[in-house]
């Protein structure tokens, strides 16, 4: 299996990162002694079949990081920036130093076919030609997700949550748009926050927008990658309730029009309670209803159905216009989910597309819950969940 393929298959992260391969086969998994294994209604199994960590000692990285950075607290597919036919990657560390406390870094990760790493590159204040005004506490690189071309100049771009901005106020949080040269570096970039960048909706104080980051496809027809982004910390209705805004992008990265998505907003009626946090993982999920337009799995990892804090994930259907036209919620007691899940669990605290694994032309979920107990306290767990067209 290439690297390519396993990379698109899925990538565990913790504080380092992980390059996994799944190895896929028509049986059922195996038992496990707890119960907490579930295979879909088609019996795949779904194992690691290899792997190769990327950290400060391993996997030909050669970064210089420091104790507390967080690399690989988010991760993007960059696509093949120099062009050697291997995925390259984005790792976020959002607690670097470069220029002051806590303002954060990305480092894009020239790849080889083993998974490891050719070359790094460093973007943050002081390195990699970003030119963009980090604070004390932004936390540039909490989220990334790759944009593809959208200003059409022969290299990938790339989106950087940094949920810690204070324009406007505290915390309101920022997306930044990178547009970057074939060697890494960034080109040009342009923020997006508060009043800036052509963004006209309202964020409030600790709303944390930018917390996570998807690219969701071009709903609007204009040729350019939209993109959702999570403001967990958002009031609306609620303490902490969470919302998503869906931005509908020009090609130099500035906002043509916005759609937020919450309890009660944005045609979004399924329901949501204080502390749920919905928007503080994101994943474009592809058109799955036959709509035509894409679908969106955002994580809600404090939500108490079952229990508190088990967690859970919604399935959005997205219209044109970046509304939700329709949604399912995934959690203990709903959407089919037979899983495990126990207080603290934090199911939907990271989410992933991972492609039809199944053959049953749905894209296919993987959640993280990273509270989980099995073999002791928080040591952590992921679902995969293979979906139906519902």
């Amino acid at each position: 299996m290439t690297f390519t393929k396993r990379l698109l298959r899925y990538l565990v992260l913790f504080s380092c990162v992980w390059i996994t391969g799944f190895e896929n086969s028509q049986c059922s998994f195996l038992d496990s002694s707890d119960g907490d294994s579930s295979s879909g209604a088609s019996g795949v199994s779904v194992r690691v079949q290899d792997e190769q960590k990327i950290s400060a000692n391993d996997g030909n990285f050669n970064g210089d990081l420091d104790a507390g950075n967080r690399f690989g607290a988010a991760l993007a597919d960059t696509g093949d920036l120099e062009s050697d036919g291997v995925q390259d990657l984005a790792i976020g560390a959002p607690f670097d130093d470069d220029g002051g406390e806590d303002r954060g870094a990305v480092w894009v990760l020239f790849m080889d076919d083993n998974g490891r790493v050719d070359m790094e590159r460093k973007l943050s204040a002081d390195t990699g030609g970003f030119d963009g005004d980090l604070d004390d506490g932004d936390l540039f690189g909490s989220a990334l997700s790759g944009l593809g071309d959208i200003n059409r100049d022969g290299a990938q771009d790339l989106a950087v949550g940094t949920p810690g901005d204070d324009k406007g106020g505290n915390d309101r949080g920022a997306l930044w748009v990178l547009f970057l040269n074939a060697d890494g570096r960034v080109r040009d970039q342009q923020k997006i926050a508060d009043d800036t960048g052509g963004f006209s909706g309202n964020l409030d104080n600790d709303d944390r927008f930018g917390s996570a980051v998807a690219a969701i496809g071009d709903i609007d027809g204009n040729g350019v990658e939209d993109i959702a982004v999570g403001a967990p910390g958002d009031d609306t209705n609620g303490t902490d309730r969470g919302a998503v805004w869906v931005l509908l992008l020009d090609a130099d990265g500035t906002v043509r029009d916005q759609e937020k998505i919450a309890d009660g907003a944005g045609g979004f009626r399924g329901g949501l309670d204080n502390n749920d946090r919905f928007g503080s993982a994101l994943s474009g999920i592809g058109e799955i209803r036959g709509t035509g337009y894409p679908g969106l799995a955002v994580g809600a990892p404090n939500d108490d159905d079952g229990a508190a804090d088990a967690g859970a994930v919604w399935i959005l259907y997205l219209d044109s216009d970046g509304s939700a036209a329709g949604w399912q919620k995934v959690s203990s007691d709903a959407g089919g989910f037979d899983g495990n899940l126990d207080a603290g669990d934090n199911f939907g605290a990271a989410v992933a597309g991972i492609g039809n694994l199944d053959k049953e032309g749905i894209q296919d979920l993987a959640v993280g819950a990273p509270g989980a107990d099995d073999g002791g306290t928080d040591k952590g767990a992921a679902w995969i969940l293979f979906m139906k067209r519902d």
